[in-house]
């Protein structure tokens, strides 16, 4: 099936968030309509009929209609179905009812249906109906008999997808195409002989619109998970819903070897906690419950932490992990997590920095049975842990630019912004992005918005599970709504709140905090203020106007800044003063200080002040969890 036209996927989206269009939209919104493809065929009672094209729009745009219009042997067809599914790409009408009388004859065994099939499409709204049509010949049967040809691939490994070609292969809508095979099943090690009569897997279309081609998965309660080789034939067998079985000629096969799984790469080859690591290969089965199947990852060798003495993970002292994901049997890949052992210490592969030197190996478990695979010499280091921290830009970062009349200046806001939490965080290791990251499964999220949804008027709040001395926790989320932290009675919505800064105007906000050196800086650009939000480009040159601009940009990203810096802190397990958030008292400059001792000064750089940096213990608290170089 072809991949969805981006302007189709948006009509698609927009229905999803905004509803049907209104009256007289829908000519602007429709998407051309066309049909390129109609099948499977030949056609039996109960086929589900699919039609691929352009223009298949949702039930609240329009609505659609599948007419079958032309002759089966001189019959004359005409009769116009609804669609029993629709998506983006395709239709799929039910040969049934009215459809299939039209089609079928009480004494049919073969023929064509020759004409043309039109679609129909007809907006809710105003505007008049438009056509698609293909010609096709479409032959009809009322049985199919499956041809089988070929098998592949023609050496196995556990998990494989096998493909059977062949011609008229039946439809889950029609009944089901079974692949059989009979023979003996010859175990390599240790020596034994299976022997095979009527083992039955259900297999499934390759194509919804074509009969040629059926696949299904390897899975462990096939052959087992134990090299060998099958020798024999293979059938497949169409079973109607009634029951009527119809099978195609046996397919010899002198031998189809089942080969132990393999790792072939790791990567990446430096890592660190949180961070995905993945191997490649085959027969990386993925786990299945209810056969009680499973690949585990061997490492083998020795690790040489950066510092203290080697480890040896050979033998029974081996590290097996279980992987977290795979793609089909060909890559399982791992995070770097860490757990608390039975004494309170953290544990596992990515809390210590090291070199890993040794093999990693596939074993596969089903059942009793167990099969180590072929593994791979690998050197993996563990680089120090890195926490990774997405500073997530909501909708309500947008409404707070409007009202500070910088929206136009958004990018280099966000810039400025990334630029002090970089600065201030500077010798420790943590990397800051506005893009979610791919490569790591445990980092941090900052909602950055507007206004404080707790009503509080603050200007940020972590509101993760508390204290968390030592980072033990990678995957902190500062915003979003937390039920344990409402629970303990504090408030339960956390992030930074950007339009909250507005506060420390006088003239905007009765609060103690507010300063006039905040009007002097907004005044030109704040619409509150009286003043004229910024256009695109008016900041370039070296006007007034456009000095105004870029300090109220350096403003806004240093108070949004210096808030990630304190909240990210607390994150982190700041203050380090055992029992206390904040530092105590008010000590000029520091960003952990509690927010009535921080002024608008201050966290602006204004006058003088700032840049705000870590009291001494803290910085050292940072570096020791976080050491860029340990």
């Amino acid at each position: 099936m072809r991949p969805l036209p981006l302007f189709l996927a948006l009509a698609w989206a927009l229905v999803a968030a905004c509803g049907p269009p209104q009256e007289g939209e829908a000519g602007t919104l429709l998407p051309p309509l066309a049909l390129d493809e109609v099948g499977p065929a030949p056609l039996v009672p109960g086929t589900r009929l699919r039609l691929e094209g352009a223009g298949f729009v949702p039930p609240e745009v329009a609505t659609l209609s599948v007419t079958l219009r032309g002759a089966v042997d001189g019959a004359p067809v005409d009769v116009t179905v609804t669609p029993e599914r629709v998506d983006a790409l395709g239709l799929v009408v039910p040969v049934t009812g009215p459809l299939a009388d039209a089609l079928f004859s009480p004494t049919l065994t073969a023929a064509t249906f020759t004409g043309e099939v039109v679609v129909t499409r007809h907006p809710v709204a105003a505007g008049a109906p438009d056509r698609a049509s293909l010609a096709v010949q479409l032959p009809l049967a009322s049985t199919l008999a499956p041809r089988l040809t070929s098998l592949a691939p023609t050496t196995l490994y556990p998990g494989d997808v096998v493909t059977l070609t062949g011609a008229d292969f039946l439809h889950p809508a029609e009944g089901a195409a079974l692949v059989r095979f009979d023979g003996r099943f010859v175990v390599t090690s240790p020596p034994r002989v299976h022997t095979i009569a009527g083992l039955v897997v259900p297999a499934e279309p390759a194509d919804p619109l074509t009969r040629d081609a059926l696949t299904f998965t390897l899975t462990a309660d096939v052959f087992g998970i134990r090299p060998g080789a099958f020798e024999g034939t293979v059938t497949v067998v169409n079973v109607t819903h009634a029951g009527d079985e119809t099978a195609s000629d046996p397919l010899a096969v002198p031998s189809l070897p089942l080969e132990r799984p393999f790792v072939d790469d790791l990567g990446p080859a430096t890592a660190s906690r949180g961070q995905r690591v993945t191997a490649t290969g085959r027969g990386l089965l993925p786990p299945d419950g209810l056969l009680q199947a499973a690949t585990l990852l061997v490492f083998d060798g020795t690790f040489d932490p950066v510092r203290g003495a080697d480890q040896t993970w050979t033998g029974v002292d081996a590290l097996a992990v279980y992987p977290d994901d795979h793609d089909g049997n060909r890559a399982a890949s791992l995070v770097l997590r860490v757990a608390t052992d039975i004494s309170g210490q953290l544990v596992g592969l990515g809390h210590t920095p090291g070199v890993f030197e040794g093999t990693v190996t596939p074993v596969l478990v089903a059942g009793p049975d167990r099969v180590t695979g072929v593994g791979r010499p690998v050197t993996l280091t563990i680089a120090p842990q890195l926490q990774v921290v997405w500073l997530r830009l909501l909708a309500g970062f947008d409404d707070a630019l409007f009202e500070f009349g910088l929206h136009a200046e958004r990018e280099a806001v966000a810039r400025r912004l990334l630029e002090v939490v970089s600065r201030d965080y500077e010798g420790v290791n943590i990397a800051f992005t506005f893009d979610r990251p791919t490569d790591f499964e445990e980092y941090g999220v900052v909602e950055i918005g507007g206004r404080d949804p707790n009503g509080t008027k603050l200007f940020g709040l972590d509101n993760t599970a508390g204290k968390d001395v030592g980072n033990r926790r990678f995957d902190d989320v500062i915003g979003g709504f937390n039920a344990e932290t409402r629970a303990r009675g504090y408030a339960a919505y956390g992030g930074i709140f950007a339009a909250e800064f507005l506060n420390f105007s006088p003239i905007l906000s009765d609060e103690p905090i507010a300063t006039p050196r905040f009007d002097a800086v907004f005044a030109a650009v704040v619409p509150g203020l009286g003043g004229k939000p910024a256009a695109p480009g008016e900041a370039d040159g070296d006007g007034d106007r456009a000095l105004a601009i870029r300090e109220a940009v350096r403003v806004l990203g240093n108070l949004v800044g210096n808030t990630v810096s304190h909240e990210v802190g607390h994150s982190l397990g700041l203050t380090a003063i055992d029992g206390q958030f904040h530092n105590t008292g008010d000590n000029p400059g520091w960003i952990m200080d509690a927010g009535l001792y921080r002024p608008f000064e201050e966290r602006a750089e204004l006058d003088g002040l700032g840049p705000a940096v870590f009291s001494p213990f803290n910085r050292d608290y940072l570096q020791r969890i976080l050491p860029v170089d340990p």
